[in-house]
């Protein structure tokens, strides 16, 4: 049974066209976004999406796109009492606050694809760490020197909890990725960069820290007729692109892409 059959009683068909088609559950917790028209609606739709899914405890309806350098969006809870929860993905636990920390299960594929990846022995650096997502996978698939930075004070305490959690080891920084050159004086093997919305210039910021010959997963956010410039400018910034596809849409014509990139 779907939400707009459980809500066909209760919602006239104008209203019912607008229900969200799509939502997102991170542990026991989903993510619905419901438009304005549907506000007074929304305590009915968090109930029935609750009959529906007998594993969500707490809805939370999001207010406002992920912005600010902590990279969280505005909520408003709807059910339940609590935004924290524990995360099953790629056979590690990861403990998070939705309200304080960045996560998307859209990526989870690539988080996949990247630990398999990694070489034993490398020397990496996850920028934009998070709570671990891609992190943990990788240390533990690999014999690997890893270490994470983010500039969310909360993330690195997640962090650091989901590291324990997973019976891991790594290293971790709180600190802006713009002062890399000032917080890391080795050089990296391999580099994963799932960056910000608009935040392409950090790219050019971690060849500084790249050996030769290293290797940076690099996501991006672009509309499609943006991808052959944007190729071409990493080719004439000196980089090989070894393998690129799109991870998916976040809006209208804007989807994530990664490009696996070495420098010459």
């Amino acid at each position: 049974m779907s939400l707009h059959s459980l809500l066909q009683t209760k919602l006239p068909p104008e209203k019912l066209a607008l229900l969200p088609k799509s939502f997102e559950v991170i542990g026991d917790i989903a993510i619905i976004s419901i438009p304005t028209a549907l506000e007074d609606e929304k305590y009915i739709i968090a109930e029935a999406f609750s009959s529906l899914r007998k594993d969500v405890k707490t809805i939370l309806r999001k207010l406002h796109k992920i912005e600010g350098s902590a990279r969280v969006a505005d909520f408003e809870l709807l059910l339940g009492e609590r935004t924290t929860t524990m995360h099953r993905e790629n056979g590690c636990l990861f403990e998070l606050d939705v309200t304080k920390t960045f996560y998307s299960g859209k990526m989870h594929y690539e988080r996949d694809r990247i630990a398999h990846k990694v070489k034993d022995d490398e020397n990496v650096l996850v920028l934009f760490a998070g709570v671990g997502t891609f992190l943990i996978p990788i240390k533990k698939r690999k014999t690997v020197n890893i270490t994470g930075l983010d500039n969310n004070r909360d993330a690195c305490q997640f962090l650091r909890k989901n590291l324990e959690l997973n019976h891991v080891e790594a290293n971790i920084v709180h600190g802006d990725a713009r002062h890399i050159n000032n917080l890391f004086k080795i050089s990296f093997d391999r580099i994963v960069m799932p960056a910000p919305y608009g935040q392409d210039s950090f790219l050019d910021i971690v060849r500084s820290i790249l050996r030769p010959g290293g290797c940076v997963h690099f996501y991006t956010f672009k509309k499609d007729f943006e991808i052959p410039h944007f190729k071409r400018l990493l080719e004439e910034k000196g980089w090989n692109i070894e393998f690129s596809r799109d991870c998916g849409n976040v809006a209208p014509r804007v989807k994530r892409y990664v490009f696996d990139l070495k420098s010459r």
